[in-house]
């Protein structure tokens, strides 16, 4: 099964960490929107026969909470028009807690939407102030339970760590006062320090740097451990879930199936090739999709690349026999790479499966990096 992903561009302000393509051209949503709709209709042909049922639809961004809910029904309406979207399809929206109020969770509900991410953040006023956030602690906390009770039951928030002024124990005070609500899924994310962003600018006038690495190993086995103690599963590097409720959209993405992105700066991938919109807002309104796309095809280095880095970054890690018969050529030397991580305790190896360990999962994007094929 396949997946969309539609990317809505807007924000009324600009974080400070945050480098995802976004305007603040909030007025140009309707013209956006019918551009939108328009490659949507001319991108229904995108999946092969073969994996044409739409598993998952996720709303990203920008800020998707800032599209009104007749918009987002008219989005939806073209999506089961012209895909073949599965009854029981995971849709998703990512929303700020200052847009959100009863009537709109329950516009969401009655549209079809299924699952809600929280883009939370902190729960401390000075960490929401520094990040450049919209909204405050109060209405997060507000939120999630206008949330639950419009009827909706699988949501998830996400949290930003590794703050340069904050400390270990305001961080687990976060995970504590997420502990309160019965939320299924979190998404924690270590602050990185972009160019082009505020933090950015920060980190080059010397105003601002990233946290030590010890430091950063430390916060992110409190998370680890402390998530599991309530219930979450780490099942990917950054995200936990409860019950088994795990972003099916985003895991499709790190086993290798097919999906259709839409919208300015969005990506898409059938399997062979890798396609991108430009990330340009007035050209998308103007001309369209058409214009501004990329397309890249994956060699078979690349493509294993990309199977072994998105495995090893997930609980499960990789599977050695599959990866064989998808790759016979290129898994000779790395099974002798892969022996000299296992012999460190870097990653250990079950059923014919390599994963990291809890002494390698931290240092895994280094370790993927030695395991390329080049």
């Amino acid at each position: 099964m396949a997946g969309i992903y539609i990317h809505v561009p807007f924000c009324k302000t600009r974080c400070h960490y945050c480098d995802f393509f976004k305007s603040t051209k909030v007025q140009f949503r309707n013209q956006f929107l019918g551009q939108l709709l328009k490659e949507l209709e001319n991108r229904r042909k995108f999946f092969p026969e073969s994996d044409k049922i739409i598993e998952s639809v996720y709303f990203g961004g920008g800020t998707p909470s800032l599209l009104d809910v007749d918009q987002l029904k008219k989005v939806l309406a073209v999506i089961r028009k012209e895909y073949s979207l599965d009854n029981g399809a995971e849709l998703t929206i990512e929303v700020n807690p200052d847009d959100l109020d009863p009537d709109y969770l329950e516009g969401l509900k009655k549209t079809g939407f299924n699952r809600i991410s929280l883009g939370i953040q902190s729960f401390f006023d000075e960490d929401l102030k520094r990040m450049g956030r919209r909204h405050n602690a109060d209405q997060s906390r507000k939120v999630i339970d206008q949330t639950f009770d419009a009827g909706f039951k699988n949501v998830g928030i996400d949290l930003i760590y590794g703050l340069p002024w904050s400390d270990q124990e305001k961080f687990l005070e976060n995970l504590k006062i997420m502990n309160q609500y019965p939320l299924k899924h979190l998404s924690a994310y270590h602050l990185t320090i972009e160019p082009g962003t505020q933090f950015g600018r920060d980190k080059k006038r010397k105003k601002l740097s990233e946290i030590e690495e010890e430091q950063s190993e430390q916060l992110f086995w409190l998370l680890h451990d402390e998530a599991e103690k309530m219930g979450f599963d780490h099942y990917e590097i950054s995200n936990f879930c409860r019950d088994e409720l795990y972003s099916r959209h985003n895991t499709s993405y790190w086993i290798g199936k097919s999906y259709l992105g839409v919208g300015p700066g969005a990506h898409s991938f059938d399997g062979i090739r890798r396609f991108w919109n430009k990330s340009d807002l007035h050209q998308y309104l103007h001309c369209g999709y058409q214009k501004g796309i990329g397309e890249e095809i994956l060699s078979e280095n690349d493509r294993f690349n990309e199977r072994l880095m998105l495995g090893l970054r997930t609980k499960k890690g990789i599977d050695l026999f599959d990866l064989k018969n998808i790759h016979p050529g290129l898994t000779d030397r790395l099974e002798k790479n892969i022996q000299k991580w296992i012999d460190r305790d870097f990653l250990m190896q079950s059923g014919g499966r390599i994963f990291g360990s809890r002494k390698g999962w931290f240092l895994i994007d280094g370790i993927i990096e030695d395991l390329f094929e080049v």
